[in-house]
């Protein structure tokens, strides 16, 4: 019997020790950011480098180059990992075709002061949206939202508050909720999740065109994911699914057929 009780004591406070470095340890599992950037012409030629001000006082690190008369521009929300010099490979294609594109540093990535959190990350998408608005005279029904994996939740949130052409979800996922309690099936992750980005529950807000790209293949988030948010959005929507684009691996082609979809419903 006091083998049994002490067997007990020592998996409770283990697993009670699990729990607590779980929750403290959060922030570093979630965001991942390198405060390491190339310059802006190396990476995204013709751009320009501006620093965007938060409410909260921080400073955006952000690159824009302006849309050609007539066309599109679309607003990049990276993922948790990098910063905006990371993404060359997107930036080259989502400014293909004389498109017009933004693309900044979250919170605490690359240049951009501030710590990373959920509620940062729309502090930080609402700025920028707002400074396009003052600074560019740029209308919402000139934007396309175009977000990354973990941008993707800012993506569904900051179309539920503001009205744009389209919103494009490259890899999305339902919850980061829902991906902890299927990482960590041990954890009461409801009540440990600080930064939850709760898509599934929002989606159905977003009454603007909506396209959800996934990969079976992608081995982050999971494909069952980016179906289940599809299915609680609202119509218009489009479903992109693929074999071999692995995680966030999207071309060209990819690209430009989702924005034609988008304009073709504007």
């Amino acid at each position: 019997m006091k083998l049994l009780k002490r067997t007990t004591i020592i998996l409770a406070s283990i697993y009670l020790f699990a729990c607590t470095y779980m929750y403290m340890a959060q922030e570093s599992l979630i965001f991942k950011p390198t405060n390491e950037t190339e310059s802006v012409e190396s990476v995204f030629p013709g751009a320009s480098e501006f620093f965007i001000s938060t409410p909260q006082g921080n400073n955006l690190q952000t690159w824009y180059k302006p849309a050609k008369a007539g066309k599109e521009t679309l607003i990049y929300l990276h993922g948790n990992a990098g910063n905006l010099s990371t993404r060359g490979r997107l930036i080259d294609i989502l400014s293909n075709d004389d498109r017009g594109l933004l693309i900044f540093s979250w919170g605490g990535f690359g240049q951009s002061s501030g710590k990373p959190s959920e509620t940062g990350f729309y502090t930080d998408a609402r700025a920028v949206f707002d400074w396009l608005a003052k600074e560019q005279n740029l209308n919402s029904t000139d934007l396309i939202l175009y977000g990354e994996s973990l941008g993707t939740g800012v993506a569904v949130q900051l179309a539920t508050e503001r009205d744009f052409k389209g919103v494009m979800l490259a890899a999305p996922y339902t919850s980061i909720a829902q991906m902890a309690a299927e990482d960590y099936p041990w954890l009461p992750v409801n009540l440990l999740l600080k930064h939850r980005f709760d898509s599934i529950d929002k989606i159905q807000q977003v009454d603007v065109p909506v396209v959800i790209m996934h990969s079976t293949d992608d081995d982050t988030i999971p494909y069952e994911q980016g179906v289940r948010l599809f299915e609680a959005a609202t119509e218009p929507k489009r479903f992109m699914g693929f074999e071999d684009r692995e995680h966030t691996r999207f071309r060209s082609e990819d690209i430009a057929q989702a924005i034609k979809w988008v304009l073709a419903r504007n």
